[in-house]
């Protein structure tokens, strides 16, 4: 699998998502960085989009596995089915849930090379079989019914189909972890001017690029974040320029082009 390759479906810039999904990115910033191009795959479809990050949501904040079963689960199923992007993404959340370095990078390879605790070891073989849709063997569906009640064996066997199906589409797409474009991504392409006198309050810019600008409780005008944004955001900065009524917006392009 060469995750460097051309995507067959380029992920879609924040600017061109539809705002629910914007609000749902930033909803969930505490799930750590490395989900942009995820969203931006995803938002080609908007309705599905919605759907599956609900799930996802119910999954990581309202599950019933907890947090260090449900990071073992996505990083060796995610392994298993060669997903890079997926198991990057998981590094952190999974060092949030407990995990140490040795251990997360264990679920990267042979059981037998790490000393996993007993529940671990069965999490980690029940999530090989899953992601291959194999079967699990009695005595190891025995020894998981010990330890886990009823709800959390569903939410096991859906975590890990959830989770081999977003291996798969993004294995599929192409789809480069974010990770794979920060050395392009964090060049400033542009310099951004804000006349706060001619700001209207309309907002538009703030929802257009909520990275770069935010709108203050207090007289309504728009401030200044990010004077000079990567060129990740420089799509939806551009777009954020276009939509202000009041013309309070100036962008510097590096190449000296000015956009009023």
């Amino acid at each position: 699998m060469t995750v460097t390759s051309t995507p067959r479906i380029a992920p879609l810039p924040p600017a061109a998502w539809p705002p629910v999904l914007r609000s749902l990115l930033d909803g969930s910033r505490q799930d750590g960085p490395g989900r942009e191009n995820l969203f931006g795959t995803l938002a080609h479809h908007p309705v599905l989009a919605h759907a599956w990050l609900s799930l996802a949501r119910v999954l990581t904040h309202e599950g019933a596995l907890g947090h260090r079963r449900r990071e073992l689960i996505v990083l060796r199923v995610a392994h298993r089915l060669d997903a890079p992007y997926v198991h990057r993404r998981h590094r952190t959340p999974a060092t949030d849930a407990g995990l140490t370095e040795a251990e997360i990078d264990a679920t990267a390879a042979e059981l037998g090379t790490h000393p996993w605790r007993a529940e671990d070891r069965d999490l980690l073989e029940a999530a090989d079989l899953l992601a291959v849709n194999s079967p699990l063997p009695d005595g190891l569906w025995d020894r998981l019914a010990r330890a886990l009640r009823a709800d959390q064996l569903v939410e096991l066997l859906v975590l890990a189909g959830q989770t081999a199906t977003m291996c798969t589409t993004l294995n599929t797409l192409r789809t480069p972890s974010d990770a794979d474009t920060d050395s392009t991504a964090q060049q400033p392409s542009l310099t951004v001017l804000l006349d706060r006198d001619r700001c209207c309050s309309a907002g538009q810019c703030v929802g257009a690029a909520p990275e770069v600008f935010e709108q203050d409780e207090a007289d309504g005008r728009v401030a200044l974040l990010v004077p000079d944004p990567d060129a990740r955001y420089a799509e939806e900065v551009r777009f954020a320029a276009d939509l202000c009524p009041g013309g309070a917006i100036t962008l510097l392009d590096h190449e000296e082009t000015v956009h009023p």
